[in-house]
């Protein structure tokens, strides 16, 4: 049991004998390092963070023992100058006045502020009593009695003579001597009445593994439990319940933070939940109340939330959540360190009500619309190992916000190979004594790492580049607690980190001397009791930026960071324009602002009402409405619950989830469009008829109903026996059915002319391939239509290529494969997603273009005759990649056709290029009848060409355990090659699949059999894109693409690739397309997209039909 618990139960950060270089520039730190680290002889700051482990209380007895201590910042003497405040688990806390010249005075014991309590967490900067002098809010936790745990609050009385601050303890007396496993607190002005509440960050009392799945999120536990406290007249209230808070033992709450997210003027909480409780979102109600609304906003989020933070990325004045979690950035620290959830358990904790969570950094992208875009993998952030504070903060004064955090764990307490030493027997007999468990042999066996912090610089397009090492921040460590503050004056922002086990960190930022970058400050003087402001707005405009930041001291992890805001403005050595709206509305604005100062605003001289100054970015109206209620359409694509990776486990994604596929046509010759949706298996296809009052009616249900054991795949509209209307083609398909099943046969329904159909006997040859696309065409010039039926899966083998089909008609809708006599290279081409027929090379002959997954973009050329062939095209051989949807079009109007191709997208774990492409072996290496799948990177060694395997140990033992014997340790593991492990006469005969390419692209046709390949804008690279419908949407005589996706079923390795609503690309003619977020366009979708199509309805708009996965399908109208 002791394993289990240990698996995911610690939090902290330490180092046993670390030595910090007093004075001189450490190993490794470029002399040019953006911050200097100082040594304690240098600043008099001698802190240490340091743990004592005993028999009777140890990481196995307290599972926060390593969790660390936090960092508090303000100018507690008022002499001008930003001190210092450390909390120590097991004390004493420090107060370090900042004496000049980066020189600091312990002033603890004249302050009286060390503590009384055996186990100190976080601490919170605020005045609390509206003095005009910053408190302390001191948090406590512990397996001790609740007397020992009581949280102390140490009110500011003012310096002394002597300049130093003296504090008086007041936390019962004003009704915050709060006795949970409290880890941090927040103060800010909630109901915006003037005076400053707090919410109160508590940690489960329970162990970890006392606890099942059952969700007791709205049973309130009141020993412990999040805590609001209202501040009514100095005297605080729980008012927790009333206001909308959980408070449940589940919660294993270690992050709080503090934003105005949908900036509405009202402040909302975010609160990171370790373990199996997902995280809250809490949008403030503005009457007291917040209502939770996490699932409506955020598709997923991290595991093992941990510190956080929020703030404005991309300054378009929404501001972003960024969350901390434990994925290693290093292979081998994945892979001995690392378990992801089996699909099973996470399905289950699904089921259950604890959401879509995946182990990775989060980074939320606000859309400004209610909505987050989880875009950490894109933005390269989501890998920073065992992680503690967030904090989003200008480091180099460049105008763009940057992301340090703190990491480190001082024993690897999750370290598989120590896991699995602890759950042995022989361990147990070694270490159970009469007395009990010999807890501290079992921690002398625990490895340790020193971890590198992170400092993500912005790169100024929402991505983000670790800088760590080149900015003086890498030295490894056991990192937690940080702050930032401009501690010397010069204007950039210094840091200061509390570690574990070793000197706390002081590092002097050199941005000014630096970068070049100016800034500008803001100091804001509230009206008491709100002394500091918390809550106000500032934003700053510079040219066309617009630099937002608002007054929250209390934030990353356990911390409270300087109260004087900082602003980067890059090369702006002027502000046009500095805008403070205050907590209550009232704002001041001061124009032609010189930089390189600080301002000083306050509130009494601020202005009643909104400054006119645009604050956000202006709107447009709209361009798209959405009438799915008008509508009205009494339908839901239902999907069935087959799990791929119960037969196949590690395939990298589910293929069973395709649907539906939607074809659009006038079956009944009335002059309005009509479609069929696609069923999954064990539910029919629909086909709705449109009536003259614009309602769609279900027609021929008898007849689709009997092939609903079918899953359909692809369907399209054709007159395929030329009689001048409309049939239907259904592809069958699906990775539910055993090879070459009944079920898998494509379907012929043939139109009577009146949209009455009956399905064709004898006029399909026998099909038994696991189908997706088809596309219909006269392709050979004949005067009838023929198909292109692409082969998707082949069952239970996931990555081998099934058979795609060249379907010959004879005029009279019999239909003849003829692949392999006039196109063979299209027999077997790929796991084939979708295609189109045009006439790429002017020659007046359709070519065929084919996208699929672990295949290139190819186009198989007409040579006439009825024959395709292989188009070689050099610049489209290296585009391997895991392709979806394509769509043609004369997007730069130049006369011929190019396309759109949408891929994987590059927001996953998955990375490839040219040089560093993915490789999949697929094989039945276990000779079980079923596909295995081998995901790899290669790598040149000294052996030659080697391939490093990507999946874990316990996920490659779980599906091939022949394999036990050869990999004796996850450590062993992390250094062996596919090479290593399985024998050449095992990998001899495997498919290896390749991707090169992970992004979506427009493919620009040059002529001649030249293309030129283009990245769609980066919103377009978030999500897998499956619907694609190109027109000219805003009359601008340019074509645009409306884009729909997204995807749930992959690895929970992967996470699920949901991070669009829609997409409206608008095209300038010339083969450039800007994105427009659901925001501006008003295109927005929830959910998995599968296609999207227009429906024509004579005398009203044309209907945009968006198909969705195990949803109901959304309309929508273009306004004109």
């Amino acid at each position: 049991m002791m394993h289990r618990f240990l698996l995911r139960g610690f939090r902290s950060l330490g180092l046993v004998g670390l030595l910090v270089l007093g004075g001189c520039r450490k190993p490794g730190v470029p002399a040019d390092a953006l911050f200097e680290e100082l040594s304690p002889r240098q600043t008099g700051i001698r802190f240490e963070n340091r743990l004592r482990e005993t028999q009777e209380f140890n990481v196995f007895i307290y599972r926060n023992f390593y969790n660390g201590g936090g960092v508090g910042l303000a100018d507690f003497n008022g002499d001008g100058q930003l001190d210092v405040f450390l909390t120590a688990n097991q004390g004493p806390n420090r107060l370090y006045l900042n004496r000049g010249d980066w020189r600091f005075e312990d002033v603890t014991d004249a302050a009286g502020v060390a503590g009384t309590k055996p186990w100190t967490t976080g601490v919170a900067v605020a005045d609390v009593d509206g003095n005009g002098w910053p408190d302390l809010y001191v948090c406590h936790a512990g397996p001790f009695a609740d007397s020992l745990r009581a949280n102390e609050l140490y009110l500011n009385l003012g310096p002394d003579a002597n300049g130093i601050p003296r504090f008086r303890e007041a936390a019962a007396e004003l009704g915050l001597a709060d006795t949970g496993f409290s880890v941090h607190a927040v103060f800010f002005d909630y109901d915006r009445d003037g005076d400053l509440d707090v919410y109160v960050l508590n940690n489960s009392m329970r162990p970890i593994i006392s606890l099942d799945f059952r969700n007791t999120r709205h049973e309130r536990n009141h020993e412990g439990g999040d805590r609001l406290y209202r501040n009514d007249g100095g005297r605080f209230v729980d008012v927790s319940a009333e206001a909308g808070i959980f408070g449940p033992e589940i919660a294993f709450g270690l992050g709080v933070t503090v934003a105005d997210l949908n900036r509405d003027g009202w402040p909302d909480l975010y609160i990171s939940n370790d373990f199996f409780e997902r995280d809250y979102l809490y949008i403030n109600q503005s009457d007291g109340t917040f209502r939770e609304v996490l699932e409506e906003a955020m598709a997923s989020i991290s595991l093992s939330s941990m510190g956080a933070d929020a703030a404005d990325i991309d300054n378009d004045g929404f501001p972003e959540l960024f969350v901390t979690d434990m994925l290693p950035e290093d292979d081998a620290r994945l892979k001995t360190t690392t378990t992801f959830e089996g699909w099973q358990l996470y399905q289950t904790k699904v089921e259950n009500g604890f959401y879509h969570q995946f182990t990775r950094n989060t980074l939320q992208y606000n859309n400004g619309d209610g909505t987050f875009s989880e875009i950490g993998m894109w933005a390269g952030v989501a890998a920073t190992d065992w992680s503690w504070a967030a904090l989003i903060f200008d480091a180099d004064l460049d105008g763009y916000k940057d992301i340090f955090v703190a990491n480190g764990i001082f024993w690897d307490v999750i370290d598989q190979d120590y896991l699995e030493y602890l759950s042995a027997e022989e361990t147990m007999r070694a270490v159970i004594r009469e007395e009990g468990v010999d807890y501290l042999a079992l921690i002398r066996k625990m490895p340790s790492h020193p971890l590198p912090n992170y400092a993500f610089h912005n790169n100024g397009d929402r991505t983000f580049t670790n800088r760590a090492q080149e900015w003086g921040l890498g030295r490894p460590g056991f990192s937690s607690g940080a702050a930032y503050g401009d501690l010397d004056g010069d204007g950039d922002l210094d840091l200061i980190v509390n570690d574990v086990n070793s000197p706390v960190r002081v590092y002097r930022n050199r941005a000014r001397e630096r970068s070049g970058g100016h800034f500008l400050q803001v100091q804001l003087i509230g009206t008491p009791p709100n002394t500091q402001g918390i809550g106000a707005q500032v934003t700053v405009l510079a040219g066309t930026q617009r630099f937002y930041q608002e007054q929250m001291p209390n934030r990353g992890f356990q911390s409270s960071v300087d109260p004087v805001l900082t602003f980067g403005l890059g090369p702006h050595d002027t502000g046009d324009a500095v805008v403070v709206v205050w907590p209550d509305g009232r704002h001041e604005v001061r124009r032609n602002v010189a930089a390189d100062r600080r301002l000083v605003f306050r509130q009494d001289e601020a202005t009643v009402g909104r400054p006119e100054l645009p604050l956000l970015p202006e709107r447009a109206t709209p361009r798209f409405a959405d009438v799915t209620a008008q509508v009205a359409l009494d339908y839901r694509h239902q999907e069935d619950n087959f799990v791929d990776f119960l037969r196949e486990g590690l395939m990298p994604w589910m293929r069973s989830r395709e649907g539906p596929r939607m074809a659009v046509g006038d079956v009944n010759g009335d002059g309005r469009d009509d479609f069929y949706i696609g069923g999954a298996k064990g539910f029919p296809g629909v086909l709705f008829v449109q009536q003259p009052d614009g309602r769609f009616v279900r027609a021929n249900e008898a007849l689709f109903a009997a092939d609903a054991l079918s899953e359909d795949l692809g369907a399209t509209f054709f007159d395929a026996d030329g009689d001048g209307d409309l049939d239907l083609y259904v592809v069958s398909g699906g990775n539910a059915y055993a090879p070459r099943a009944p079920a898998l046969q494509d379907r012929l329904y043939l139109n009577d002319g009146r949209g009455r159909f009956r399905k064709a006997v004898d006029r399909l040859p026998r099909i038994r391939s696991s189908g997706g696309p088809v596309v219909a065409a006269d392709y050979d010039g004949d005067g009838d239509v023929d198909l292109f039926v692409g082969g998707r899966i082949e069952p239970w083998f996931y990555g081998m290529a099934p058979e795609s089909l060249l379907l010959q008609n004879d005029g009279r809708g019999h239909f003849t494969n003829v692949t392999e006599t006039l196109a063979p290279g299209l027999s077997r081409i790929g796991m084939v997603t979708d295609a189109a027929w045009t006439d790429f090379d002017g020659d007046g002959r359709l070519d065929l273009l084919v996208v699929g997954e672990w295949m290139p973009l190819t186009i198989f050329r007409n040579v006439g005759g009825g024959r395709l062939e292989r188009w070689e095209l050099p610049d489209l051989a290296e585009t391997s990649g895991i392709w979806h949807r394509v769509a043609v079009a004369d997007f730069d109007a130049d006369g011929d056709p190019d396309f759109i191709a949408t891929n994987l997208g590059l927001n996953t774990p998955l990375k490839a290029s040219l040089e560093s492409p993915l490789r999949l072996f697929v094989k039945d290496f276990d000779r079980n009848g079923f596909a295995d799948h081998l995901l790899t990177r290669p790598e040149s060694t000294a052996a030659g060409l080697r391939h490093r395997p990507l999946n874990l140990r316990r996920e490659l033992l779980g599906q091939l355990p022949f394999l036990s014997g050869r990999i004796p340790s996850h450590a062993a593991y992390a250094r062996m090659m596919l090479e290593d492990i399985l024998k050449p006469e095992e990998l001899e005969g495997a498919a290896v699949l390749e991707v090169r390419e992970l992004r979506s692209l427009y493919v620009e046709n040059l002529g001649g059999g030249r293309f030129r390949l283009h990245p769609l804008p980066p919103e377009a690279q978030w999500a897998p894109l499956y619907g694609l419908l190109v027109d000219d949407f805003d009359g601008d005589g340019h074509l645009d693409v409306l884009a729909g996706g997204n995807f749930r079923w992959a690895q929970t390795s992967l996470g699920l690739m949901e991070a669009t609503y829609g997409l409206w690309l608008r095209g300038d003619g010339a083969g450039h397309f800007t994105a427009a977020m659901p925001r501006d366009s008003g295109f927005f979708v929830r959910g998995e997209v599968r296609d999207v199509q227009k429906l024509t309805r004579p005398g009203r708009p044309p209907l945009i039909l968006v198909a969705r996965n195990d949803d109901t399908p959304r309309f929508f109208v273009v306004r004109r």
